[in-house]
């Protein structure tokens, strides 16, 4: 690699990526490889089985990086171009390496079956290039050397990639590093908009224009990326100073860190304090249980959840009072917060969440249009409530929802110290 930092592009090969069916994740995992070592990433592009397009793409994305990695169109078949590709971008001479079928064969014999002619394709190798053995498939990688740059060539399946990625690439990313690496983290927001926290960051801004900072809007939460590049004492040091700045404007908004989800967070919190909690859900149809299930060891916080889709489930499982409802509707205040004290009630759990609202795309009225949506949580003492409004589709409003109804119990949480009843 140059003195300067190194650069890069990654070229995912395949048609059905440019369709609706499949979605390139093997360069968020490449990607992660070269930024762990301070690597830029310049351009990252799908190309579809056309050797044509495939060579532009190669000529155009080595032209402009240091490091140029291919994933995909290494198999047996006819439409997996990405060795001829090459071979033809590069002027390189290809051999059959007999090594590769007879470990192509062995491999199909071990499962009692005859490996069929058109694997003897993936023996096709580069003469006087590194051929890298791939012990989870059949079709081996590659790492060519062009003109003093670095092309690293390797298969599409996911979990072969990533023991190539392992095993090759990232050792020998770590022997040339050059000291510099780039450091991430992330901060993660509830309760705000994208726009709201742009709003919030202005001062932020005026005190580090020079400095990268991105903000993402994901999933009913806000991502505040940092990042750094330079040796790890500095950059581990700048960005901790930036991140403390961070926590002063937004407090208890940010709710976690890197790799935290919501429901993992208030597993945390709920195993600390050696409290417990339940769910009375309508709209959301059990999907605030689902995700709070989704986390290891939840049976120790989780007490249970009941969907109450109807009026009388809402009154026979939660103990909604009927006049409660008669007089304010399904979808109101009164409604979710007996639905949160219900659930707790119910469970004898420390907390309940109650949520009720209107998904759509029908069941609305001028009063309670579509997207309205109630929750609740309650302890013995105490209860809590929403209104939000989120006009979306119903799978989106559900998540959204769910996100809301478990950021209401975080700060209920952190808002005061409750009592068992």
């Amino acid at each position: 690699m140059p003195d300067q930092p190194a650069t890069a592009s990654i070229i995912a090969v395949g048609s059905e990526m440019l369709g609706t069916a499949r979605v390139d994740t093997n360069s968020l995992k490449i990607t992660a490889a070269l930024e762990d070592f301070g690597i830029g990433l310049v351009r990252k592009s799908v190309t579809g089985d056309r050797l044509d397009d495939l060579v532009a793409e190669i000529r155009f994305a080595i032209d402009r990086s240091d490091i140029l990695v291919t994933s995909g169109g290494l198999g047996p078949t006819e439409d997996d171009l990405t060795r001829d590709a090459l071979a033809k971008a590069f002027g390189l001479q290809m051999e059959v390496d007999r090594s590769i079928i007879d470990r192509i064969e062995a491999r199909f014999a071990a499962r009692g079956w005859k490996m069929p002619e058109v694997n003897k394709r993936q023996a096709n190798v580069f003469r006087a290039q590194t051929t890298l053995r791939n012990e989870r498939g059949t079709a081996p990688g590659f790492h060519l050397q062009i003109d003093g740059k670095d092309v690293w060539v390797f298969p599409g399946v996911p979990h072969e990639l990533e023991w190539m990625l392992e095993t090759y690439f990232v050792p020998w990313l770590q022997s040339k590093r050059t000291g510099r690496s780039r450091y991430r983290r992330v901060l993660k927001v509830a309760g705000l908009t994208e726009s709201g926290v742009e709003e919030k960051l202005k001062p932020y801004y005026e005190a580090h224009d020079h400095e990268p900072l991105t903000i993402l809007a994901s999933g009913a939460q806000i991502e505040i990326h940092l990042q750094a590049d330079g040796g790890e004492a500095e950059a581990k040091a700048a960005i901790a100073a930036r991140e403390q700045e961070l926590r002063a404007i937004f407090g208890r908004k940010i709710f976690g860190f890197d790799g935290d989800v919501m429901e993992a967070v208030i597993g945390r919190m709920l195993t600390e304090r050696n409290e417990t909690v339940a769910t009375a859900e309508s709209c959301t149809g059990g999907l605030l249980s689902s995700r709070i299930t989704d986390v290891a060891g939840s049976s120790g916080y989780f007490m249970g959840g009941a969907v109450c889709y109807t009026a009388e489930a809402k009154m026979f499982l939660a103990g909604v009072d009927p006049a409660l409802i008669q007089q304010h509707g399904e979808v109101s205040e009164p409604v979710a917060i007996e639905l949160a004290r219900g659930a707790r009630r119910r469970f004898g759990t420390t907390y309940g969440v109650g949520i009720t609202g209107i998904a759509g795309p029908g069941g609305g009225t001028e009063a309670k249009p579509v997207g309205t949506v109630h929750i609740a949580v309650a302890d013995v003492l105490r209860a809590e409530h929403r209104k939000l409004f989120w006009p979306m589709t119903r799978p989106m409003f559900k998540w959204f929802a769910t996100q809301a109804a478990l950021d209401l119990l975080r700060v209920f949480m952190l808002d005061g110290t409750t009592q068992d009843s």
